[in-house]
């Protein structure tokens, strides 16, 4: 029997305790979110940590009845809080992340981080190995594991594996910057399959292997193209992830519409550096300075969800975003019309349909992304393509779905509150035609089309191909 073996960082449930209780929430994240839409109805093992240093008996039944709900076999890996603070807020988010999205000066390089990212790689392949049978498929996923797939091949392990990396790859004048970086490309080539959102991000990818080996088709067109490292054959391709379409669209039919007066123009984002908040702010104000004819007739509804990654860069970014927030309002609001609409949470998911559906105008404004998924949804959700998509040109998604919005590059501030204007100006006509496009595009290449693409090319299956299965390695035996 084939299983298909998922790995990742976190695993959908988070656990925590609190005065001997057990409690159980839903891991936040789009990762996860993207995952669970591609891996539904029971077709996958899960690996990954679930928000506890020790999985005592108790918890491990836990997380296993909530993965049964959910449609998976769950095997948490068990984290140190020394190696959820090298690993998680050193290596991955306090350096990889930074650099990645081009924000050199908040990496910071200390040698006990890169201890951690190995052995928390070798703690992730051990229990790996404890789970996975012959026949089974690997699919790990994101910057956590580049090493993942040598230490698999030091205990012993044969499978086949595929790697997804859901953030940009840099150019190698960044990527050099890291003091391990031939180590990490070389654990990244022992993958079989090895994927990215975007031909730029394959192509920084391959501009660095080329350091270690002759590299061909660093510009390829090809979706997939295969390289030689040490007499194997990798294979590199570009899958853009998505969204499930038929399910927002669905949604969309019964949502409510919000209680606004006004134009809305909707934001709904993490708070992060790399999302381009507080240029969106500085955006929206010039719009609000140059085009007065819009004071009380549009309103910014800017949702900022909590970051999860507990660094002083974001704790600076709130300060400094929400001091916008409110020099905007005292500025320019009214009694009756407050410019900015400042929500600092997740939205429920209910609610947040009612504002795809209904925003006139939603607005990526990230400087650096992987691929950003919000504008997906809200085209799905905007089922009568009444809507326009403002999209940061530094999205992944730029690439693949810009000529049906409207880009925008976040530095520009006079650019960005010109194209809000024409956003608001442009004839239904034309909204109904770019929305039309939009819509039909994200419905063909969906979070399933995504899901297959990487699987056929990585293992030669489907979604399909992987049913659930009963025979699972007994709980007492992982870690």
């Amino acid at each position: 029997m084939e299983r298909l073996l998922v790995v990742s960082a976190i695993l959908p449930v988070h656990i925590t305790k609190e005065n001997g209780d057990i409690s159980v929430k839903v891991s936040p994240g789009g990762l996860v979110t993207a995952l669970k839409q591609v891996l539904q109805n029971k077709k996958a093992v899960w690996i990954g940590w679930a928000g506890v240093d020790r999985v005592s008996p108790k918890i491990r039944e836990v997380i296993h009845l909530e993965g049964k709900k959910e449609g998976f076999l769950l095997y948490p890996v068990a984290l140190t809080r020394e190696e959820r603070e090298n690993f998680f807020d050193g290596f991955s988010n306090g350096i990889i992340w930074p650099l990645f999205h081009t924000f050199q000066a908040y990496a910071r390089f200390q040698p006990e981080y890169w201890k951690a990212y190995v052995s928390v790689n070798r703690k992730f392949a051990g229990l790996i190995k404890k789970v996975v049978s012959k026949n089974d498929f690997i699919w790990v996923h994101d910057y956590h594991f580049f090493l993942l797939p040598e230490y698999l091949k030091k205990a012993g392990v044969k499978n086949k594996t595929a790697f997804f990396l859901h953030i940009p790859f840099p150019p190698p004048e960044m990527f050099f910057k890291i003091p391990w970086r031939v180590d990490m490309l070389r654990g990244l080539l022992e993958y079989d399959l090895i994927g990215f959102h975007t031909f730029i991000d394959r192509k920084n990818f391959l501009e660095c292997v080329s350091e270690l080996t002759p590299v061909k088709n660093v510009n390829s067109e090809k979706p997939v193209v295969q390289i030689k490292y040490k007499n194997r054959r990798i294979k590199v391709g570009v899958f853009p992830i998505s969204i499930d379409f038929d399910r927002y669209n669905h949604l969309a039919q019964n949502a409510k519409k919000p209680d606004h007066r006004t134009k809305i123009i909707l934001g709904i984002d993490r708070l992060d550096y790399t999302k381009g908040l507080v240029q969106k702010l500085k955006a929206y104000r010039y719009f609000l300075e140059k085009y007065p004819q819009y004071h009380c007739k549009v309103k910014l509804v800017q949702a900022v969800a909590p970051n999860i990654k507990k660094l002083p860069e974001y704790d600076r970014l709130k300060v400094e975003f929400e001091h916008l927030v409110s020099e905007i309002n005292g500025t320019f609001g009214t009694d009756r019309w407050t410019p900015v609409h400042y929500i600092y949470g997740r939205i429920p998911e209910e609610k947040l349909i009612g504002y795809y559906r209904y925003a006139d105008i939603c607005w990526v404004n990230s400087v650096k992304d992987g691929m950003n998924l919000v504008g997906k949804e809200y085209a799905a959700s905007n089922i009568d393509e009444t809507g326009v998509l403002l999209l940061s040109e530094f999205a992944g998604a730029a690439t693949e779905i810009g000529e049906y919005t409207l880009l925008v590059n976040p530095y520009d501030i006079e650019g960005t509150a010109s194209a809000i204007y024409r956003a608001l100006t442009m004839p239904q006509k034309e909204k109904k035609s770019r929305m039309k496009q939009l819509r039909d595009h994200i419905r063909r290449y969906n979070i399933k089309w995504w899901g297959n693409c990487i699987l056929q090319t990585a293992f030669g299956k489907k979604i399909e191909d992987f049913p659930f299965m009963e025979n699972e390695i007994p709980l007492h035996e992982t870690l």
